[in-house]
This record gives C-alpha cells, structure tokens and sequence, in this order.
C-alpha cells in the first residue's frame, strides 16, 4: 500500500542468494565443460539453434574445435594404430595458439592423397590432387570414386562434413539476431589459424652507413640466435632497434666493423627461427644493396585466415552481402565481409571493403578508432599491393584519411612518401624500418609533435606544412637526421611565432627551413 516502505532481505542473505545463484551456474557449466568432443558439439548446437545469443555456447564450441585431438585421423606416414599427437592444452605468451581441428584435417588433405595409391597413370601432379587441396565441389564425389583415397581421407571426409556443419550453424545464428557480436566471433575462428611465425622480410645494406637493417615481419627481441657473417668471419657486436630503446621491434640494426672502400662486401644471416640463411653481397663499385621477400597480400590485412578455397570463402561473402542488405547496421556482418573480400581479391573488391568499413565507423562509433585504423590498414595494403616491394617510384598515400600506418616494414626501399592530407598525430618509431626513404611529406596532418621519430640515415627533405606545430623542441627528433638539408614549415603555428626562424636555425643548422 501506499507509502509502506518495502522490507529489504539483510545483505548476508543477498549475498547468500548470490553465492547459490554462482554455485548452480558453476555446476551447470562444469556438466557441461566434463562432456567431450560430439557431445559438446551436439548440445550445444540444440542450445544455440534454440537462442544463438548464448556466447558462452560459442566460446564452448570453439574449445572443442581448437584443442580436441581427433581419434580417428591417422598420421600420414606414421605406424599403424599410432595415435595422433594432441596439442597443448595451454600456451605461453610467446607460443603459437594450435590450429583449429577441422583445418588441421583440411590442409593434411594434400599429402594424404598423394600418400595414397592412385588409379590409372595419372601423375600426382593433374587435377585429381588439385581438387583434393581445394576440397570443396567435387571432393565427394572423387572420394566415393577412389576407394583407396577414400579409406586414407575417412578422417577428413567427416571434417568437411562437420566444417560445413559449423557454417551452417553460424549463418542461421546471423541471420537469427544479426547485431549479437557471438557468432561473428567465432565464424572468424573457425575460418582462422595462429598466426605464421616471424620471418626475416628483408636486409639492408649501405657502404657508407655501415649498419645492417634487417627486418622481420613480427616485432622480435633480437638476441644470440640471430647470427651475422661477414667474409666469413662471425660479426660481434650488440643489437640494436631502429625505434632506439625498444624492447621487442620489426628492424634491428648491427653495427659492422669498417671495410676498404672498393671492396665487396658478402653476408650471410642465420636466424634459429628461419629454414634457410639468408645472403647478401654488396659489390665493389655499389653504394647499397638490399634482399628482400616478395609481399605476399594474405599478410597485409588478414593474416590469420586459414582457409584459402576460394569456393568457401566466396559462400560466407555471398550470404554476408544478403544480410547486409536486409540490416545494415550488423557490425559483425560489415567487419567480416571485409575481412572475406580482402582474402578473396583485395584490388577487386577494393571499394567494397572500403564502404564496408565506413559503414562500421557509423555503427559503430564505440569503435571508431579500431575502425578507422583497419580503414588506414586496407589503404596502406592496397598501395604496396599496387606499388609493389622494389626499390624504384614515390609511395602515395595523399588524403587516404590514414589514422595510423601500418605495414612499415614492408616498405624498406621506399626513397619517397608522401602522407599529406591526412589524420595522422604523430610519426611513430617503426618509421626506422625506412632505410631509404628521402623525401618525407606528411603535410596537412594533425601533428603537433615529432617525439618518438626515428634518425632516418638517408632523410634529405621533409614537409610539415600545415600541422598544428607551435614550439620548435617539437622538431628536436629531426636534429638526430645527419643529411636533413630541407624543412617546410609554412602553416603552422611554429611559422607566426616570433623569432622562430632562430630557434629553429639553432635546433637545425644544416637545414634550410621554409617557413613561408
């Protein structure tokens, strides 16, 4: 009745409400976690066609997919009966996360095929092996047609089926309530491997800046299982990165012990992490000389995809188009038709990533800055695609709307950048993996400061030009590039102040400074 205060339970007994509430949820979950393999699959797929916004079902069945041996797969090459090796449960910070079962299955098809007898005289190399590495199509009925195959793919006709299974599964899941982040999620994970393992991408060298850049294509702690020989003789000497200070960083550096001016000079890199060493000469009469790995496109912008038929990946981009146009607003929708149309054909859909990706920067304004730099991530990646890894021509990313930039250590050759016209608010250090780059424009951006620019050996012009600089320490980073000679400076605050011609002249002495 009206104005009779309600009687609230003592806070023991809320808190022992709360306490029985916990104990059944844990309970619940730990009958649950205790089911293994098909019967984790099997509820929790009559859970989800039920209500797909159950994430912790999800996050279930991709534990199951990511770290449940399959008993039935035998290793190809291994003894009879052997059983397979089960991944680790746990991994360290460093470690390699294990990859999906039903891929593991899917890219074993290969070498199980030809490890399996053929019919005929048809050479391993024609299209019945193609179509095995593809899978999809006509898969089911090669199998069924070659017993022998069939009896050696068992394992892997099963994780197909179940592969398709999954799919099905999650676009039911998208189409049922499109805006649950859940499903999404674990679509990319089970389209998903770890990561590759680092790799040495390129390595620079030039006579008069006897420092040997190498870069790698994850940030490293360079230490003794990277060794250097020059001549033959094993370099010592100390690492250092090009960011200066970092810990872990893509471009290391090696001081090399002086050499007469005319001579080659022939290196050899060995990297405990490599397959192979890596070698370098630099001939007598050459200034530089470089070694670098081609640019592989799956790398730039979704590296952990680990499916690679373009039949399967253009069914998710298909039914993810259909729902775009029936909601769109779905961020998970627009964020993983994005990351299908890169690993399909990354020039081809070009535009239709990029309205994807301003689609999500409206959906989504809680996330506009992951956004925007995934938008910055696909600009940078469709210019190297486009530019290629050599040494020649101008790097262009004028009025891109760049937030950040991405993939420097891809562009280790590159002699000019032009950045103008952009939303970028500072350098940052993994700039030290330019080697080559002398002529820097990063005009109309929004920085009002250098700190964390890295000393550029080869930096000969720069343009600031319209940038919200107003103090001329903010230039002192530039003080550390020995062969700056030009700096522009008009537009900015820096350029109005009095007396800034001094202060900048004092800080820059070697440097010819526009400031109009």
């Amino acid at each position: 009745m009206h104005g009779r205060l309600k009687s609230r339970p003592p806070d023991a007994a809320r808190l022992r409400q709360r306490e029985e509430r916990l104990r059944k949820y844990r309970e619940s979950m730990r009958e649950l976690r205790e089911r293994r393999g098909g019967a984790v699959l099997e509820l929790t797929a009559s859970v989800l066609a039920a209500n797909p916004d159950v994430a912790t079902c999800w996050g279930l069945r991709r534990e199951a997919l990511l770290l449940e041996p399959e008993p039935d797969c035998p290793r190809v090459g291994a003894p009879s009966g052997a059983a397979p090796p089960r991944p680790p449960l746990r991994v360290g910070v460093h470690g390699a996360a294990p990859a999906p079962r039903l891929l593991q299955l899917l890219r074993m098809a290969p070498t199980a095929a030809a490890a399996a007898p053929q019919r005929g005289q048809r050479p391993p190399g024609e299209p019945s092996l193609r179509a095995i590495s593809a899978l999809f199509g006509a898969i089911s009925a090669l199998l069924w047609t070659n017993s022998a195959l069939f009896r050696a793919n068992s394992a892997l006709f099963g994780a197909i089926s179940a592969l398709f299974g999954e799919l099905e599964l999650i676009r039911n899941a998208a189409f049922t309530d499109p805006h649950d982040q859940s499903a999404w999620i674990y679509l990319r994970c089970v389209l998903s491997q770890a990561l590759p393992p680092p790799r040495i991408l390129s390595l620079y060298l030039h006579r008069d800046d006897p420092a040997l850049a190498i870069t790698f294509s994850r940030p490293i702690v360079a230490g003794p299982e990277l060794e250097v020989v020059l001549d033959g003789a094993p370099v010592d000497g100390k690492w250092r990165s090009a960011e200066g200070g970092a810990r872990s960083s893509r471009t290391w550096l090696l001081d090399l012990p002086p050499a007469p001016p005319a001579s080659p000079l022939r290196l050899r890199v060995t990297w405990a992490l490599s397959p192979a060493p890596c070698e370098l000469t630099l001939q007598s009469g050459e200034d530089e000389a470089w070694w670098q790995q081609p640019i592989a496109a799956q790398e730039l912008f979704w590296p952990e995809v680990g499916v690679s038929e373009a039949g399967l990946l253009r069914a998710q981009a298909q039914w993810c188009r259909e729902l775009r146009e029936l909601e769109p607003q779905s961020r998970g929708c627009l964020l993983v038709l994005a990351l299908l149309l890169w690993a399909l054909e990354p020039l081809e859909h070009e535009e239709e990533m990029r309205s994807c990706l301003q689609e999500l920067k409206a959906a989504d304004p809680m996330r506009r800055g992951f956004v925007s730099d995934a938008a910055s991530r696909l600009e940078v990646a469709a210019a190297l695609l486009r530019r290629g890894a050599g040494p020649e021509g101008e790097l262009r990313l004028r009025g891109k709307a760049l937030t950040s930039l991405p993939l420097l250590e891809h562009m280790v050759l590159v002699p000019a950048l032009d950045l103008s016209h952009n939303g970028l608010g500072g350098l940052p250090g993994a700039m030290g993996a330019l080697r080559r780059l002398k002529v820097l424009d990063v005009a109309h951006n929004n920085i009002s400061t250098l700190k964390g620019f890295p000393p550029l050996p080869w930096l000969e012009e720069m343009g600031l030009e319209g940038n919200p600089l107003s103090h001329a320490s903010a230039l002192s980073p530039l003080a550390a590039c020995p062969r700056l000679a030009r700096l522009r400076l008009a537009g900015t605050p820096l350029a109005a102040a009095p007396g800034a011609a001094a202060h900048v002249g004092r800080l820059l002495p070697r440097a010819d400074v526009s400031l109009g």
